[in-house]
């Protein structure tokens, strides 16, 4: 009974002696050393690889940052330049803040009134809702008995 099972042991062993000699002899150990070595490289190489592309990809976002802000700080300059101008300040002062020059009549136009929805009653309206009969049962409760 256990001669049949040690027979088929030993025919499975002669089997993997025989395929790792066959992978052992001639050219073939070199293909599969370099083929390790190839996925060996690959599998070190990646996270460098991934961690210069990421880096590679925030560089161009803060090039790209940094050309919005010299932009900016160019369009900022040039209105500090401008404000810098007599003309310029009165002109501001006039349409911003009112400023008139001695002798000058001031004058505003009012724009007409427009019918707007209202958002609350009028003050002189109804009262409001009264609540529910028991809120008002218990104030008159509290009217009479309180004071």
């Amino acid at each position: 009974m256990l001669r049949p099972v040690t027979d088929a042991v030993a025919r499975v062993v002669a089997g993997v002696r025989r395929g790792v000699a066959r992978i052992v002899s001639g050219d073939k150990p070199l293909i599969v050393a370099l083929l390790g070595v190839i996925a060996l490289s690959v599998i070190l190489l990646s996270g460098p690889t991934q961690t210069y592309l990421d880096h590679r990809a925030r560089v161009d976002v803060l090039e790209l940052k940094a050309e919005v802000l010299e932009a900016e700080n160019s369009r900022l300059s040039d209105r500090a330049a401008a404000l810098q101008d007599e003309e310029t300040i009165e002109l501001l002062a006039r349409e911003q803040q009112g400023f008139i020059r001695p002798g000058e009549v001031p004058y505003a136009l009012v724009p007409p009134e427009v019918d707007r929805p209202r958002i609350t009653g009028p003050r002189d309206g109804p009262d409001p809702d009264p609540g529910p009969w028991y809120v008002q049962g218990w104030e008159l409760l509290q009217r009479l008995f309180v004071g």
